[in-house]
């Protein structure tokens, strides 16, 4: 029994379904689309979107699969109810989500003149359409009031994709080809009445939104190093139906600082996206969500490091010391020391001068030593990224040589 209730709670999974209204269609044509999207469920691998004639879901009419989370109904699914089933990896059924009524949403869906030549569906490992019942198709024979007028004739109705070969239709249609895909179909009944076969065409797109960061290198972490306040730059690509929506976040890890959170919908999102780094210091982490019109989504993170702080130094008389007075006095043969670091999370120590009065810069190698008087020290110091600081100290270097004459010290 304990094994049973462990399967039931790993096959509960549960939904939060949302409807959006989306407009697509033929050229120039008026069409009504509707759009359901529903929270991905801990445990699915897949979900079964299933429509049935009547409410109760006596009877399944079809169904679509996909790995997304929205589905863009077109009107010939109308007239039906529709739920969606998280299916885990084994095949187990989750709980389905809440019914929702087709017929209600595209009542209230407007028609608007649009330019797409196609009609968009979600994706799918196996995108199935359907025409509609067969068996509800039907042909009169007789002529209006005649006592057999009401009488039907079967019809059969065909199809094929893409000019391939005919088939008969049994309630649905695979299309297994990424892309565009160019369905025919008419209807025969059994006294050769054939229709003139009628053409639609969808687009299946099983491939998520492509997006990446362009013109960073990594550095010596090992992570990509900016430095804070620069932009980031990411690059969206999608070649099928179209972006829908992407969201970015943009924060420290440790919660500290500033946060950027970004969402850009239809042609924002498709462009280059500028993401500033001001007020963010520290191990961060880039994240982002992107799905397209179809349905496919994607999320990835990137951990970075954004440096905000320029380096430190401290300087070390290694004879003398500093005085109240702020001039480090050094004694016969001292030597200033200078140590500088880059903060722990910081990119690391790139460069470290210096010069003396108005003299040449030059790479610090050793302890500087300075002949006899007051002295200025400029020291130029930068991280690994960008970020510089400068700090100036004095010196005055004695070298005393004194020679006592009664109660007076005399310098020679």
């Amino acid at each position: 029994m304990r094994i049973l209730d462990r399967n039931i709670i790993k096959y509960k999974f549960s939904f939060l379904l949302s409807l959006l209204l989306l407009l697509s269609g033929e050229a120039f044509s008026e069409q009504q689309r509707v759009s359901l999207r529903w929270k991905p469920s801990q445990g699915a691998e897949s979900y079964l979107i299933e429509l049935s004639d009547d409410r109760e879901f006596l009877r399944v009419h079809h169904f679509y699969k996909t790995k997304n989370f929205r589905y863009e109904f077109n009107s010939q699914d109308s007239k039906f109810y529709v739920r969606v089933v998280g299916i885990n990896v084994d095949g187990g059924r989750g709980v389905s989500s809440p019914i929702i009524s087709l017929a209600d949403k595209f009542a209230a869906a407007p028609k608007v003149k649009v330019e797409r030549p196609s009609t968009v569906v979600a994706s799918s490992e196996e995108l199935r359409i359907s025409l509609g019942d067969p068996k509800s198709n039907g042909t009169s024979t007789n002529s209006p009031g005649s006592p057999n007028s009401q009488k039907q004739v079967p019809v059969s109705t065909y199809y094929r994709v893409n000019g391939g070969d005919w088939q008969r239709y049994d309630g649905s249609i695979s299309l297994s080809q990424e892309g565009w895909n160019e369905v025919e179909f008419y209807s025969e009944d059994i006294l050769g009445n054939k229709e003139i076969p009628k053409k639609t065409k969808y687009l299946k797109d099983t491939t998520a939104p492509q997006v990446r960061l362009i013109g960073e290198k990594k550095g010596q972490s090992g992570l990509i190093e900016i430095k804070s306040g620069a932009e980031l730059t990411l690059q969206v690509t999608e070649e099928g139906s179209g972006m829908e929506e992407i969201t970015i976040n943009l924060a420290a890890r440790d919660g500290s600082g500033a946060e950027v959170n970004l969402t850009l919908s239809g042609e924002e999102a498709k462009k280059p996206i500028k993401i500033s780094s001001l007020g963010i210091d520290g191990l961060s982490i880039l994240r982002w969500e992107a799905n397209d019109k179809a349905g496919n989504y994607i999320q990835s993170e990137i951990p970075l490091l954004i440096d905000a702080k320029h380096p430190t130094c401290v300087f070390a008389p290694t004879e003398g010391k500093l005085r109240e007075d702020g001039i480090y006095y050094l004694k016969e043969n001292g030597l200033i020391a200078i140590r500088c670091e880059d903060p722990g999370t910081g990119s690391g120590l790139s460069k470290l001068e210096y010069k003396i009065g108005n003299g040449s810069i030059q790479s610090y190698q050793n302890p500087i030593g300075f002949n006899t008087g007051i002295h200025t020290v400029t020291v130029y110091t930068s991280d690994r990224v960008g970020n510089q600081a400068e700090f100036k100290i004095k010196v005055n270097a004695i070298k005393p040589d004194w020679q006592k004459t009664g109660s007076e010290f005399q310098e020679k």
